[in-house]
């Protein structure tokens, strides 16, 4: 692939290539404040954030498939149940839109840092939540920070991204997010059945304190600046108005109602029919995660080659599919392969969402178009486990797993109704006036 002057693009855009390049060269542009330098490659760049995204992850997934148990533990059931995990998401969703459009004219590095401050303080908190009105602030808090640090990551990688390879360059970035997270479940059950939750909550923020350090030391503040504002660039709602943008997150909006109950009622299906111990949760949870971001990297490919909407409505179905079974699971050994097919749905939904939300952020703004799929994503699990514990309190587990399935199964019908996806060749944006250029200052 050339620029418009005919230069070959590197694992950047034209635009950003060539932003890059003069960075490690010349002296500061105005943009920036400080340039690159000519050990700020690409790759080294890519490989940090991504390091930084794992690290933090690994200390979110300790604590995630515990806190069920420990919120049952301080009296919660039913609706406040699902209230400690939909807090969480609600905060995230609220915060994520502003963290995310500020990002692209600020910069990412910032952002981060400070949410991982935020992580640390939120390790502490929750040891001291000794109620249940305690657990649900420390949630929100939570929250706050993941809108603050995954966004701009998120973002940062987009940046990264070279056209037509979106969907690799995404799922770079979940295999760093799943992976964390797949292999906490695990670590936290051992924590857990030694140390007791003190201990998990101290790791979570042992980890963000690693991922604060590798973020300040080795990240410049990249953003990007474009020398045409295109129309919804500077309009903060501009890109909901777009014909691919609002269908794509109705779509994710519906699919995060219907997954959002895996976290919180999977390990209450686990104790209450299966007996299952806290250390095998952790590895059936963990299986699932891990599943999902090896096959990360193979999917994107997928998504950079083949219909991207296809594969979207296959990985929903299959889903959906999962979770009608999964109240029938007799053992351990039903309920692990059960989730390695779930892990598989997973893997075919996330890079080619992302895929398209990252084309569709060279020209309306990355850190906007990535926030708002997020705050979609956020609604669907803010809403999705108040709606659970509904149903769990009054009719039972298995129709918890029932309804998710309908909704999975209602997400998979809208795509294919309305679901627009931009043809891969299209990627390049619509014109070279908009193309962005990467800056970045320490």
């Amino acid at each position: 692939m050339s620029s418009p002057s005919g230069e070959k693009s590197g694992p950047l855009s034209a635009a950003g290539s060539q932003a890059l390049r003069r960075g490690a060269k010349e002296a500061p542009d105005s943009g920036s404040g400080v340039s690159l330098r000519a050990a700020d490659h690409p790759r080294r760049l890519l490989a940090a954030v991504l390091i930084s995204v794992f690290t933090v992850m690994l200390g979110v997934g300790i604590i995630a498939p515990l806190l069920p148990m420990y919120a049952r533990s301080l009296g919660a059931d039913g609706i406040l149940l699902g209230a400690i995990f939909a807090v969480f998401s609600a905060s995230r969703t609220v915060c994520t839109p502003f963290t995310g459009m500020l990002s692209d004219r600020s910069g990412r590095k910032v952002f981060m840092l400070f949410g991982l401050i935020v992580y640390c303080m939120v390790s502490v908190a929750y040891i001291k939540a000794h109620s249940l009105h305690g657990l649900i602030v420390v949630r929100a808090l939570h929250g706050v920070a993941a809108a603050l640090v995954i966004p701009a990551a998120n973002a940062y990688v987009g940046d990264l991204a070279p056209r037509d390879r979106e969907g690799f360059y995404g799922a770079l970035f979940l295999v760093s997010f799943f992976a964390g997270f797949a292999m906490g479940p695990a670590l936290g059950g051992f924590l857990y059945d030694r140390f007791g939750m003190p201990g998990c909550f101290l790791t979570l923020g042992l980890f963000a304190l690693l991922s604060f350090l590798l973020t300040a030391l080795f990240l410049p503040n990249l953003h990007v600046s474009r020398a045409v504002p295109e129309p919804g660039r500077m309009d903060p709602f501009g890109p909901l108005r777009s014909p691919e943008v609002a269908p794509l997150l109705v779509f994710t909006l519906v699919s995060a109602l219907g997954r959002s109950s895996i976290m919180c009622f999977l390990p209450l299906l686990a104790q209450e029919k299966l007996g299952i111990s806290a250390t095998l949760l952790g590895a059936v949870l963990t299986t699932n995660l891990l599943l999902a971001a090896v096959l990360q990297l193979p999917s994107g490919l997928l998504a950079d080659r083949f219909d991207r909407k296809a594969i979207l409505l296959g990985g929903t179905f299959l889903s959906s599919l999962m979770f009608a079974v999964m109240p029938s699971v007799s053992g351990f050994r039903g309920l692990l392969f059960l989730n390695i097919l779930m892990g598989l749905g997973m893997a075919l939904v996330f890079p080619s969402s992302q895929a398209v939300a990252v084309t569709l952020g060279r020209h309306l703004g990355m850190g906007k178009i990535l926030s708002f799929l997020q705050v979609a994503t956020g609604a669907g699990f803010a809403a999705g486990p108040i709606v659970s514990g509904a149903i769990y309190k009054s009719m039972g587990i298995d129709f918890v797993f029932y309804s998710c399935s309908a909704i999975l199964l209602t997400a998979a019908l809208y795509g294919f109704l309305f679901l627009k996806v931009p043809r891969i060749s299209a990627a390049r944006g619509p014109s070279q006036a908009g193309a962005s250029a990467i800056e970045t200052d320490r």
